[in-house]
């Protein structure tokens, strides 16, 4: 027999003969030589060794270091003479044998010999202790087996059976991991495991977590690509010694550690698969003798799994009996219970015509006697005793016509028998009676009191009626839809426009030709949704002849006893009429009614919204201010009425030149407004860009107009204020627009301009004096300057009143800052009164002072006060309240106020002069100085305009017109006075031409009344 024999010796002399001793082609021995420790470990694990021959010490150990090395492998010690003593203790501490070497080594001749005997007694040794570790190993399973069958004859739960189960197992094989379950099938048939018992070492903290909240009914492995889901399939024992290397070990949970070893065992019953353990993990692997080692205790296992599994189903079966019959009992209970108290009489009659079962109201309703049917009676015999006692009336009268020949045939069983009939009691209730026939024969009858629904249906058919009486003649129609808001029900007249029958089972969104918008769908889709209350919801339609036609509805929930809703009904009117109302309304709201385009109202909110969309498209937008020049010339000459006319030619004109997103809107009277939008974004481009517009309006508003065959020409001034920022307030945007469209005007008009800040300033400051002009007529900060009028000695004759404003922060502001602006606004109507009647006080002064009772003073008198209705009043109160004489006061007015209405303007002249005012021409020769006006003028005086005086010594023409101006006033018989008198050379010329009157710097600049006295 080959032995492999493994040398550890340092002595390589000594080494080499114990090879010859032992290696003989008659014994078939190898040996290995080790020098070192080191080296015999590495042949150890190399190879398989069947006995260590070792000395006592070697370079890097001892033999005690050998022994730790060797498991079941026998060793012999070889030690020197005297050594015997250290040979008995390592034998003591497990070496085989021993021997000594002597000299001769003459111990090499037995050493064959002594290995043998070692190897022999080793061989022996090793089979008693495989016998008896089997025999213990026998002894413990047929422990395990009695254990378990304890345990399931104890009938525990299925995890603490398979836990018992899995613990012997695992103490059997000595594996570190395991599982056991229950086999079960998926409806498709597929085999998956319930695990109820599992070794939880070796899963991390995730896995216990997931196996705790499974453990009760068991966690499921139903993975068909894995070695448990092998053994599962084919119902075999699977192995598996190297797992890693293994297709099958596949799909190993989440949390579950590396496989080392692995053993499937499938559990049988029967010719079942009812329970499945999985092993792993165990030192040196599994075998086909552990299979069949286990194979007692997995039949056990399986006989009592399948045992356990019919005692649940008895159970199950028990259980299920036992609740079928409380069922039963409980069923037939309450049927006992509402035949008792249905309101309705029942009967069972079966297929014999006998009367089998009853109720309580059966009785009551019929008024039989309980002797009467405690027999089992037939029908018939009931029939007949309630037809002779009168039950049915007179001929049955009291039965429907359809039951009286089924009652008369007396066949109550036959082919007759109607379904349902009515019919009255003695007592004037009445009675619906239900037969439905039985499969198996006879037939159940039953008899409800209907009086009151009978009384209720004709009350609700009256009220039917008159419902529809009133929805035929109401000019609204009523509507409800079911659960899916689809129409089920139109009452109401064709004519005003409600929906026909076609269109039952529409929803309101579905109805052909409806104009909605989305979003009032979606808002009225989810207040239904919601079943809430709706009013006046308003959709338009289209009729069939292409009409369009507006309807407003209202409606609420129709919700059954449980608030369940089933649907929603209301009613729904046409509203047409008033939309067009509306419409209209819009329309004159919004829009102008002679151009029909947007009016004011409507400019300023898509102005508004304009500078929205500036700001969101980061762009530039323009606002464009026209007005027609002389428009006020062809109102006057032609009238309003081609006025009118020319407006909306020119609105239709504004239209074609601008794009569709901009907006052409007129103000009034002859201004128009336009806005442009989405301009370049750089600020020079978007004014080239509204420039060119401008343009192309001026250009066609420049063509002639044809108007009732007239030609017209008008002209158009246009202001343009840039806008992007959308904080700025509209109105000021309208401000900038119009103040640059005058700017237009004052360049000559027919042309364009552009806002410039500066426009805004001196509207800003305009509009504060404004506010100053007003607070200083309230305050009295007005007062008079006086400028005399002297003869040609030089003698004081009177003054002329020049009014004069002292501010209290301006200090003294010239009248060339202030008059204007007031004629502008209108204020120079209370300051021209308040001058009248502070000259007039003056005036009164004067009258009661001895040197200045002959003065007369004169007051300058704008178009607006002469031309206002009530002048003349204003005068003569003036006059009044101050007691001035009207004699001294003379007003003076410009040839351009009289030219407006010579004729109203005689007529006021000619009042006043007829109490003695009088009337002085001012700044005459500066206007058109037509002569048959001043014939026809009630005047006393011409004023030599001062432009005329000022170069009447160096300019012929001056010193002309002067001379003229003179000899015109003598020939007329008028007084003369000459302005703006400066130097004695001017007084001296115009003395010598004719001129007695004079006022100027020469003779006093215009200041308050002390310096006037003192001259």
């Amino acid at each position: 027999m080959p032995i492999s024999v493994l040398l550890i010796d340092g002595d390589s002399d000594h080494a080499q003969s114990v090879v010859h001793a032992l290696v003989d082609p008659w014994l078939d021995w190898t040996v290995d030589m080790a020098p070192t420790l080191a080296q015999a470990r590495r042949i150890l694990a190399r190879q398989q060794i069947d006995v260590v021959l070792t000395v006592r010490s070697m370079a890097d150990g001892t033999a005690f270091d050998v022994l730790k090395m060797l498991d079941d492998v026998p060793a012999l010690i070889m030690v020197l003479p005297g050594e015997e003593a250290q040979a008995a203790q390592a034998m003591r501490h497990g070496f085989s044998d021993f021997l000594v070497q002597t000299p001769q080594r003459d111990h090499l001749l037995a050493l064959p010999a002594q290995i043998e005997a070692v190897l022999e007694r080793s061989t022996v040794a090793r089979a008693r202790q495989t016998a008896e570790a089997m025999l213990a190993r026998q002894h413990r399973l047929l422990q395990a087996i009695s254990k378990v069958q304890a345990i399931f004859i104890a009938q525990t739960s299925p995890r603490a059976a398979f836990d018992a189960v899995l613990q012997e197992l695992m103490a059997l094989t000595g594996s570190a991991f395991g599982l056991v379950g229950q086999v079960q099938r998926a409806p498709q048939g597929l085999p998956f495991l319930r695990v109820h018992a599992m070794t939880d070492i070796s899963w991390d903290a995730a896995s216990r977590v997931r196996y705790a909240q499974h453990a009760q009914e068991g966690m499921v492995f139903d993975n068909p690509h894995s070695l448990l889901g092998a053994a599962l399939l084919t119902g075999e024992a699977v192995i598996s010694n190297n797992p890693a290397a293994d297709p099958r070990s596949a799909g190993r949970p989440q949390g579950h550690p590396a496989l080392t070893t692995y053993l499937g065992l499938p559990i049988h019953a029967a010719g079942e698969l009812v329970a499945m353990v999985g092993l792993a993990n165990r030192p040196g692997g599994y075998s086909q003798a552990d299979v069949q080692f286990l194979q007692p205790l997995r039949n056990t296992v399986g006989q009592l799994e399948l045992a356990r599994r019919a005692e649940l189903a008895r159970s199950e079966v028990e259980s299920r009996l036992a609740r079928t019959s409380a069922l039963l009992s409980e069923k037939t209970r309450a049927l006992e219970g509402t035949l008792a108290s249905v309101s309705q009489g029942i009967a069972n009659v079966d297929a014999n015509g006998r009367i089998r079962l009853y109720n309580r109201r059966y009785l009551e309703l019929l008024d039989l006697p309980e002797e009467l049917l405690a027999t089992q009676p037939l029908v018939e015999d009931v029939v007949r005793f309630q037809t002779e006692r009168g039950d049915f009336g007179q001929d049955l009268d009291l039965i429907e016509s359809p039951a009286r020949a089924y009652l008369a045939s007396d066949h109550a069983g036959g082919s007759a028998m109607p379904e349902t009939y009515i019919r009255k009691t003695r007592a004037g209730r009445y009675l619906e009676v239900r037969t439905r026939l039985l499969e198996a024969g006879g037939w159940v009858r039953s008899f409800a009191d209907v009086t009151d629904y009978l009384g209720t249906l004709q009350a609700l058919r009256e009220s039917e009626a008159r419902w529809r009486s009133v929805t035929d003649l109401s000019s609204d129609w009523y509507w409800e839809q079911d659960a899916d808001f689809r129409f089920v029900r139109f009452d109401g007249s064709v004519e005003r426009g409600i929906p026909d029958e076609t269109q039952y089972g529409l929803t309101r969104w579905e109805l052909p030709d409806a104009v909605v918008a989305p979003g009032q769908w979606s808002k009225h889709r989810q207040q239904l949704q919601a079943h809430e209350v709706f009013h006046d919801f308003e959709m338009q339609r289209t009729t069939t002849d292409g009409t369009p036609v507006w309807v407003s509805i209202s409606g609420e929930p129709i919700f059954d006893a449980e608030g369940r809703c089933t649907g929603y009904r209301g009613v729904a009117r046409n509203i047409t009429e008033r939309k067009k109302a509306e419409a209209e309304i819009q329309r004159l709201v919004f829009y102008d009614e002679l151009t029909a385009l947007p009016n004011r109202r409507l400019l300023l909110d898509r102005l508004e919204h304009a500078t929205l969309g500036c700001v969101r498209e980061a762009c530039h937008g323009a606002l464009l201010f026209l007005d027609l020049d002389n428009f006020k010339a062809i109102n006057d000459t032609l009238g309003h009425e081609m006025g009118d006319r020319l407006l909306v030619q020119v609105a239709a004109r504004l239209r074609s030149c601008v794009r569709a997103m901009d907006t052409v809107a007129r103000l009034g009277g002859d201004e128009f407004v336009v806005i442009l939008q989405q301009l370049h974004s750089a600020e020079p481009e978007a004014a080239v860009e509204a420039e060119a517009i401008a343009q192309k309006i001026i250009a066609s508003l420049n063509g002639p107009f044809q108007v009732d065959n007239r030609e017209i020409h008008s002209t158009p001034s246009i202001g343009i204020a840039l806008f992007r920022d959308a904080g700025q307030p509209v109105h000021e945007l309208l401000q900038r627009a119009d103040l640059a469209m005058y700017q237009a005007k004052a360049q000559g008009r027919n042309t364009l301009c552009f806002f410039d800040p500066a426009m805004q300033a001196a509207a800003s400051a305009r509009s504060a004096l404004e506010g100053d002009i007003r607070q200083g007529l309230q305050r009295d900060e007005f007062l008079l300057h006086y400028q005399p009028v002297v003869n040609e000695t030089g003698d004081v004759l009177g003054a002329e009143a020049l009014v004069r404003w002292m501010h209290p922060q301006r200090g003294m502001v010239p009248p060339g800052d202030f008059i204007p602006l007031a004629e502008q606004t209108g204020l120079i109507l209370p300051l021209g009164r308040q001058v009248m009647r502070l000259a007039c006080a003056q005036l009164a002064l004067w009258a009661a002072m001895p040197h200045s009772v002959g003065w007369s003073v004169a007051v300058n008198v704008s178009a607006q006060e002469f031309r206002h209705p009530h002048f003349v009043q204003q005068v003569l109160d003036a006059l009044r309240e101050s007691g001035a004489s009207p004699r001294r006061l003379k007003l003076e007015l410009t040839e351009s106020l009289m030219l407006h209405d010579v004729e109203d303007s005689i007529l006021k002249m000619q009042a006043l002069r007829t109490l003695g005012v009088g009337f002085s021409l001012d700044d005459f020769g500066t206007g058109y100085s037509s002569l048959g006006y001043l014939k026809r003028l009630p005047l006393d005086q011409l004023k030599i305009d001062q432009s005329f005086v000022r170069d009447v010594l160096t300019d012929p023409n001056d010193a002309a017109i002067a001379c003229t101006i003179i000899t015109l006033a003598s020939s007329l018989g008028l007084d003369v006075v000459a302005e703006g008198v400066e130097t004695e050379g001017q007084r001296a010329f115009l003395l010598r031409n004719g001129c007695r009157q004079f006022q100027g710097y020469l003779f006093g600049r215009p200041g308050p009344v002390d310096l006037l006295c003192k001259i």
